[in-house]
């Protein structure tokens, strides 16, 4: 008779061990040298290079439901109360310090001014808080700049950047009209409106200049480069030919590339034009994204993209779509992934998957192909 299998969660003496929580949600700081991670019940901030933690905090009665990184040291994290709390306090944002002592880690909290935060962005002394059907700007902590109608928002998508200080911050948002997205910036009245997908917008990125807006949508097989100024469409790039679910969209700091992650397993890096924005010609933003056949080897992904860029305008964007540079195949991966690029370690991409495992990848800026990790960690929680 065999004997029982004990579960992973138990031990030979038959005392129960807890199971580790998974990830709710995890992101890196705008610079890309470091990420937060959160369990429903605490949150980790580790550095990309090397990995390591920097700082940890217990696990405490508000649910925890994402995290966003300002600094190393300073986070924001939106929590959910118990559900005995009053409707109106039951969502909120938790800042914390982690200079500071303990017990004056979190330096303030302030009620969720969208309800359940669906996403949020900090950049400076600016939070942007994404939530079901609208969304609100803060100029600090408790002044409410501006409050924007984005319609349904559930994956709360937002992208703020602030390249040199207040006066330079610009943001974007979906808008009430599926596939359109709403580029904004400080001290301008209205929005720059961008028509940028057909089947509505699954995810979105600003370069760190402010001048460029990624989008990707719903079926997953293009991406799309706008200018924030006049939102004039000036690049596209296939990610495939089948659906997809794209989960992050991030540029390089010198915006020169563009990272892509899905839940095909595969982190694509792009090259993007160097845009002389002033000149930049609109181009047809409601092409077809459907037409099947075998993506090009990524040698010869661009010159097959230049010597047919005649033909733009007649033929369908699968011939004019530009393909990935370099790719990484996340090894038997069914989770979400995060990309970033880090400033210091140029041609260099990290990848955190909420399974808790973690790459950084190289890439070569002439040949491209195939990334191999260079950094692999199976659970970065347990650093």
């Amino acid at each position: 008779m065999m004997a029982p299998t004990l579960s992973s969660s138990e031990q030979a003496d038959g005392v129960v061990v807890p199971a580790p929580d998974p990830l709710v949600h995890a992101a890196f700081d705008q610079h890309g040298t470091h990420f937060v991670a959160a369990t429903a019940t605490d949150f980790h901030v580790l550095s990309c290079h090397p990995l390591d933690t920097v700082m940890r905090h217990p696990g405490g009665t508000p649910t925890v439901t994402s995290a966003q990184l300002l600094t190393r040291s300073q986070l924001a994290v939106a929590t959910r109360r118990p559900n005995g709390a009053v409707e109106e306090d039951r969502h909120a944002i938790d800042f914390w310090n982690g200079m500071c002592k303990p017990k004056d880690a979190r330096t303030n909290t302030i009620r969720s001014p969208c309800g359940a935060v669906g996403g949020f962005r900090l950049r400076g002394d600016h939070m942007l808080v994404a939530g079901e059907e609208k969304a609100r700007l803060f100029d600090g902590v408790h002044w409410e700049k501006e409050v924007l109608a984005t319609g349904p928002n559930p994956l709360g998508l937002c992208a703020m950047e602030e390249p040199n200080g207040p006066a330079t911050l610009v943001y974007a948002l979906p808008l009430p009209e599926a596939g359109s997205v709403q580029v904004r910036r400080r001290g301008r009245a209205g929005s720059v409106n961008v028509r940028a997908h057909d089947s509505g917008v699954a995810c979105l990125a600003l370069s760190r200049d402010g001048r460029l807006l990624a989008t990707a949508g719903t079926r997953g097989t293009l991406v799309r480069i706008f200018s924030t100024a006049d939102g004039t469409k000036l690049q596209e790039l296939r990610r495939g030919t089948d659906g997809a679910d794209i989960h992050c969209i991030a540029f390089s700091p010198d915006s020169k590339w563009l990272a892509v992650s899905s839940d095909k397993a595969t982190v694509h890096v792009f090259s993007v034009d160097d845009f002389n924005l002033t000149s930049s010609t609109p181009e047809d933003h409601h092409a077809g994204d459907n037409l099947l056949a075998a993506p090009p080897a990524p040698a010869t992904a661009n010159q097959r993209s230049s010597r047919m860029s005649f033909l733009k305008g007649y033929l369908p964007t699968y011939f004019s779509s530009k393909w990935s540079f370099a790719q990484f195949r996340i090894p038997d991966a069914c989770t979400k992934c995060s990309v970033a690029f880090d400033k210091r370690h140029p041609n260099t991409i990290s990848i955190v998957c909420m399974d808790k495992r973690f790459y950084r990848c190289e890439f070569d800026p002439v040949k491209g192909g195939d990334m191999v990790p260079g950094v692999y960690h199976e659970n970065f929680m347990d650093l």
